[in-house]
């Protein structure tokens, strides 16, 4: 199972390429082609390739791709029960979510 760290870095992560997804649909809404240079930034620092050439919707296709790396995460042992520990500290972050 991965460590709290690796879950809170996972979810960040997944939360951070959300915020950049729900920047570029705003742009692509409005018909904007130019990305902020603190989007870039952003999408650079998840590895996401880019150039004032490609386009806003296949950005949001590449940080799809981009999201897949977070998302898939399979647990080490696939039939393992998790401990009354490891169900308590899920169900209280839900709550705190």
């Amino acid at each position: 199972m991965a460590t709290r760290a690796e879950e809170a870095k996972r979810k960040l992560s997944l939360y951070a390429l959300d915020r950049i997804l729900w920047s570029l649909e705003e742009m692509n809404l409005g018909e904007r082609t130019i990305v902020p240079r603190d989007v870039v930034d952003q999408l650079r620092a998840f590895g996401v390739p880019y150039t004032p050439e490609v386009r806003i919707p296949d950005l949001i296709e590449l940080v799809f791709t981009a999201q897949e790396e977070f998302m898939n995460v399979e647990p080490e042992e696939i039939n393992r029960v998790p401990t009354i520990e490891e169900l308590e500290a899920y169900f209280e972050q839900s709550r705190v979510a």
